[in-house]
Parts: structure tokens; C-alpha cells; sequence
């Protein structure tokens, strides 16, 4: 008894000091069918949740705030006391990591559906969630299109969803993905009043939209990329999931690029090989036309014009050793004077008389 005035006593002293608790309820609207689970998030802020003890109440139509019915209480010891008439249906949680209460309702039935309210400090509670039990023949079905997506990078691509027996614009979803190898992974929400909220590892390259005509919801991915390659799946109620669309983002752009860098060398290639031919044949052209301006049997030595002046001292030093009758010199200058007039100058009929052959010949 002492131990708890003591705790009284603290939380008081505590909260004259504190700012008031603020409570946040979410989903706003849950729609469940009968058999399964529907569950309830308060998040608290402005104070610990071990600080302070949490209420669970829920209002049935034709209550009000002040009639509204206590289900459960969550102590701040961690102990939870459920009022009579609820059974372990009914059961809260606390998540001190993100300053949290769950209520979790079990094997729902259609006296359930109410408006259920977390609340504190007697007076403060939060904006309350509303839950539909539902028929399962009344279970919203959704249909993905298409089933199967295969794109290259950087283009758009557009993931549909229709909902059959329920409305788009009464109804919350959600887009999970799940990558090769990873878990299923929610991407993002579209919420009723058409505001969107993204995981924090999802881009604003993805888009959330609503079609209220075809009654169904588009996610858009732009400027694709090869880690958007997952199965993508649409989900309403917390438990009621479209077949999926594997989407599929391949690297055919980077393909065409190396294959085009193939090609560029291979073309490289062949030029140079091209000019390195048609460079040879030039010269082998080149060496046959310097064959022919080469008489038979001269060297290209002897053709040149500086190579074949020979200087007085030389022609001595040829005189010496080379023993030169007068009919051969004299044939030597004779068929050096007619090769040079037949490559300088046009054909003229020479004489016998007029030429040196025939002045050596009489001098002899």
C-alpha cells in the first residue's frame, strides 16, 4: 500500500511539470472480416509510456465519449487487467522502443465493430479507430496487371491494382515489395484522404495513384533501375493481398552499349588494316615505278648525277689501274651522250658527222 501512494505520489509531482501526453491513433478505419485479427496502434508522445497507465476504450453506435466502454487497462508496471465481459480476445501490448500500445482483437465477430480509443491521465485519449467487421462473401478482391513486367532501365513503369466489392476512396492500401533473396517489405501507403507515406529505403521515384473510374490503384516507378527488380504486391485491411506483379528490370541499355563499343573497334580494326594495305601496295607501286626510270643494267648510283661526277684526282686514280683503249672510251661516250639526249631532250636525228664518236674516229 505504502509502495503505491509512493508511485502516486511520483507520477503526480511528474506530470505538474510534464507538457500533457499527446496520443496518436492508427489505422483511422479498419475493415476486417469475421474469423480474423484486427489490431489497434497508440503512439505516445510527451511522456514514457512506462511512466503512466494506458486505457483501452471503444464506443458502439449510440454511445457517446462519456458512455463509451472500458475494455483493458495497461499498468505502468507492464500488468494488464481486461474488464469482465472481455475475454483473452482482447489483448495490449506495449513497445517502449517506439513509445507504443497495441490492441489486438482475435477471431473478430460483428458485435466487435465500434470505435476504439486509447486513452490517459483520465481525459486525454486519441482520435480513435474505427473497426468494420465484414462478411468474408463481403472481402474486397484485388487483381494485379500485369502479372509479369519486364523492362530496361530508365523507363516507367506502371503496376495496377483493381478492387472489386470496396471502393478506392473508402479504402486505405498498401504496396509491399520483395526482392530475390529478402522478405516481403511494405513500400508505401496510399490513405483514403489521398495523402501518401513512403518507407524510408523507397525513392519519390515511386508514386502512388488512384483511379476512381476503373475503381483501382496505380504505382508508378520512374527511371527504373535494376534494384527495383521484386515482386510487387497491393494490400488492403492488413490482410487481403493481390496475386503480385514480378517485375523484372534488365540491363539491355548497358548491353547495346558494349555491344556498339564492340562494333566501333572491330570497324577501328579493319580501317587500319585497310590503310596498312593500301599503304604497302603504294609502295610496292612506288618501288616498281623506281624500276623503271632505271635503265637495265645501271644502279641507282649511277644514275645519280653527284655520285657520277668523279673529280680529276679520281679519274687519274681509274687511268692507273684500269687499262682503257681509245674505241671503248670512246664507246663509253657515246652511249653516255646518246642515253642523255634520249632522256633531256626530243629525238633528233644525229649524224655521224656531227658527233664526237666521229671526231675520235678521225683522229684516230
Amino acid at each position: 500500500m505504502f509502495a503505491a501512494i509512493i508511485t502516486t505520489l511520483t507520477l503526480s509531482v511528474c506530470a505538474v511539470g510534464a507538457d500533457k501526453p499527446v496520443l496518436i491513433q492508427s489505422p483511422s478505419i479498419q475493415r476486417v472480416t469475421e474469423g480474423h485479427t484486427a489490431w489497434f496502434c497508440c503512439t505516445i508522445s510527451n511522456i514514457r509510456p512506462e511512466d503512466t497507465d494506458l486505457h483501452w476504450y471503444r464506443k458502439l453506435p449510440g454511445q457517446d465519449m462519456t458512455t463509451m466502454e472500458l475494455v483493458s487497462t495497461h499498468r505502468a508496471g507492464g500488468s494488464t487487467e481486461r474488464v469482465q465481459g472481455y475475454s483473452e480476445r482482447f489483448q495490449s501490448y506495449r513497445d517502449t522502443s517506439n513509445s507504443s500500445f497495441t490492441l489486438t482483437v482475435t477471431d473478430v465477430v460483428h458485435s466487435d465493430s465500434a470505435v476504439y480509443y486509447c486513452r490517459v491521465w483520465g481525459d486525454i485519449h486519441g482520435n480513435g479507430t474505427q473497426l468494420i467487421v465484414t462478411n468474408p462473401a463481403d472481402d474486397p478482391v484485388l487483381v494485379q496487371d500485369p502479372p509479369i513486367s519486364k523492362v530496361p532501365e530508365g523507363v516507367t513503369v506502371q503496376l495496377h491494382c483493381a478492387l472489386y466489392n470496396a471502393s478506392v476512396t473508402v479504402t486505405d492500401v498498401q504496396w509491399y515489395h520483395q526482392r530475390p533473396g529478402n522478405k516481403n517489405e511494405w513500400a508505401l501507403s496510399h490513405f483514403v484522404n489521398d495523402s501518401a507515406s513512403r518507407s524510408g529505403c523507397i525513392s519519390d521515384r515511386f508514386q502512388s495513384y488512384r483511379n476512381v473510374v476503373s475503381n483501382s490503384y496505380i504505382l508508378t516507378i520512374s527511371n527504373t533501375s535494376i534494384s527495383d527488380t521484386a515482386v510487387y504486391n497491393c494490400s488492403v485491411w492488413s490482410y487481403i493481398y493481390g496475386g503480385g506483379t514480378q517485375l523484372n528490370v534488365t540491363d539491355e541499355g548497358g548491353s547495346s552499349k558494349v555491344l556498339a563499343s564492340i562494333l566501333v573497334s572491330i570497324l577501328v580494326l579493319v580501317l587500319l588494316f585497310c590503310i596498312l594495305i593500301t599503304t604497302i601496295c603504294y609502295m610496292k607501286k612506288w618501288a616498281c615505278f623506281q624500276q623503271r626510270l632505271t635503265p637495265e643494267g645501271c644502279s641507282t648510283e649511277a644514275m645519280n648525277t653527284v655520285y657520277a661526277t668523279v673529280t680529276a684526282e679520281t679519274k687519274k686514280k681509274t687511268q692507273a689501274t684500269t687499262t682503257v683503249t681509245a674505241s671503248e672510251e670512246s664507246e663509253m661516250c657515246y652511249a653516255d651522250i646518246h642515253f642523255r639526249q634520249k632522256k633531256t631532250a626530243p629525238k633528233i636525228k644525229v649524224t655521224e658527222e656531227t658527233t664526237e664518236y666521229a671526231v675520235i674516229k678521225r683522229d684516230q
